[in-house]
């Protein structure tokens, strides 16, 4: 009997912790309205306090989240995934923090893994799962010549479902800032990796066994654009579907950017043929209820039906969508 699973992919776009450093709290002179007031730090204080690395001392500075991680949570909750691969996101302390002061009880998820990956800002790809997983492996040491693969990581988990487990690789290519065909490459080359460690762990024929590769790819296929994409030989490779391509072309974007006010997919969830022939008619789901207002531009029928009625201005859950779909395996 088939077991039944929803999975999803979400950059969460800069899941971090700061310090703010509060300052000494001091007395007020008699006659003002508060007792007390903060009076900032000096330089020395401040590297007095960190001498011997952070200590949590609320005395000294507190740590925070921005006020948008209740709305990514709240469009996690939107996608209601029994696995989720995450993008952007510090360390496993911050997945851990997150788990337990956003998402309610019945949202949580039991199990988080993160593994420190290579990104120089100290943006890595993580997992939360409600279910165990009984293999992680990094594929972040992988080199083309003497330069790192991946960007971040190509994280392996085997997730257990019934009586079998399904492999997730959860993937985030190198971003497009440096100008698209500036870039192009290095997704190639992540793409070709990929493709490698698949037939390393599956066989030539990679595609007849069950997996999940997903993540944010930063590249996109539509008409027209493909000879210029650097995801190109994983999408073609004829072993895997992209699932979102079962929806509308209109309805295919995950990602809108501000600069050239272009929408396009660029978080992907690639299911293995052998769980696609088990899974021919489910359709998958963009969660965009999270994005900001700026996406509904006038005149443009690419455009967000109904937002979280926390949504104003800027703020927004993400700049990404989450992706999820619910199959047999």
């Amino acid at each position: 009997m088939a077991n039944t699973l929803t999975i999803a992919t979400f950059n969460v776009e800069n899941l971090f912790t700061r310090f703010k450093f509060r300052g000494r709290r001091v007395k007020n002179p008699p006659g003002s309205k508060k007792k007390t007031r903060f009076v900032p730090y000096t330089p020395k204080q401040l590297a007095k306090a960190v001498e011997d690395g952070f200590i949590i001392d609320r005395n000294v500075f507190k740590r925070y989240l921005k006020p948008s991680r209740t709305l990514t949570a709240k469009a996690l909750k939107g996608v209601n995934a029994d696995v989720v691969g995450l993008q952007e996101v510090e360390n496993l302390d911050i997945l851990k923090l997150f788990n337990t002061r956003y998402l309610k009880r019945a949202s949580r998820f039991k199990y988080q893994y993160l593994i420190d990956g290579n990104d120089n800002r100290f943006i890595d790809v993580a997992l939360l799962s409600k279910l165990e997983v009984d293999f992680l492996r990094t594929h972040q040491f992988r080199k083309k010549g003497k330069s790192k693969v991946f960007s971040r990581d190509c994280l392996e988990a085997h997730v257990k479902v019934g009586g079998k487990t399904v492999p997730f690789f959860v993937n985030h290519f190198t971003s497009m800032m440096r100008g698209r065909p500036e870039s192009r490459q290095r997704r190639r080359d992540q793409s070709n990796e990929l493709l490698k460690i698949l037939r390393e762990r599956f066989g030539n024929n990679f595609g007849d066994h069950d997996f999940v590769v997903l993540g944010d790819l930063n590249d996109y296929m539509e008409p027209g654009a493909h000879a210029a994409s650097g995801i190109k030989p994983l999408l073609e490779s004829g072993q895997m579907e992209n699932v979102v391509d079962r929806l509308p072309a209109g309805e295919r974007w995950t990602h809108y950017y501000s600069g050239d006010k272009s929408y396009h997919q660029l978080d992907y969830i690639l299911i293995s043929k052998s769980l696609a022939k088990k899974n021919p008619t489910v359709k998958p789901v963009i969660e965009r209820r999270g994005q900001p207002k700026r996406v509904n531009r006038p005149g443009q029928p690419k455009r967000v039906k109904k937002f979280f009625p926390e949504i104003k201005g800027a703020l927004k859950a993400s700049d990404h969508c989450p992706v999820a779909i619910t199959l047999k395996v």
